[in-house]
């Protein structure tokens, strides 16, 4: 992959956890169900890490990086399209399109730097755990569908 191509592809990844956390911050605050909301927030938390943990390969390969209204406003419509769902259509939803980026991920954390294997390692791991997540949650298996998100969380939200 030129570098180009590189910086492009870890610019747009922390974007879209500035995506993913606004969409789950406003999930949660339109949910009615607590245990729901609290998983939203969980979330969003990883979301936020995870971004922090790109912050400095961002910055190195493309200077000064900004949490994008772009990317905010993008985060916040997809919160309104998602809410009116039935959380199990949501989590169908999420586990498809979150394949998607477990799959993206495995290949740039292939394709990138050697001295960037640590930080592309947690990119893919945040997204497999968010895989884990909504597979427990669409099997029915969701008393323990955090755990993987939680294992990865230097900060866990409380109730």
């Amino acid at each position: 992959m030129n570098p180009t191509e590189y910086a492009r592809q870890i610019e747009a990844a922390f974007q879209g956890e500035v995506q993913g956390a606004a969409m789950f911050h406003d999930l949660s605050e339109r949910l009615q169900d607590p245990e729901h909301r609290y998983k939203l927030r969980v979330l969003e938390q990883l979301e936020i890490e995870t971004r922090e943990v790109l912050r400095p390969l961002a910055e190195r390969l493309i200077g000064t990086v900004n949490d994008g209204a772009t990317a905010r406003k993008t985060g916040i419509a997809q919160a309104s399209a998602l809410a009116a769902m039935p959380w199990a259509k949501f989590m169908h939803v999420f586990r498809r399109e979150v394949a998607k980026f477990v799959a993206h991920f495995e290949e740039l954390e292939k394709a990138g730097p050697a001295d960037d294997s640590r930080v592309l390692a947690a990119l893919t791991a945040h997204e497999r755990a968010l895989q884990s997540f909504s597979e427990c949650e669409c099997s029915g298996a969701s008393a323990n569908s955090l755990e993987p998100v939680v294992k990865l969380l230097r900060v866990v939200p409380t109730r």
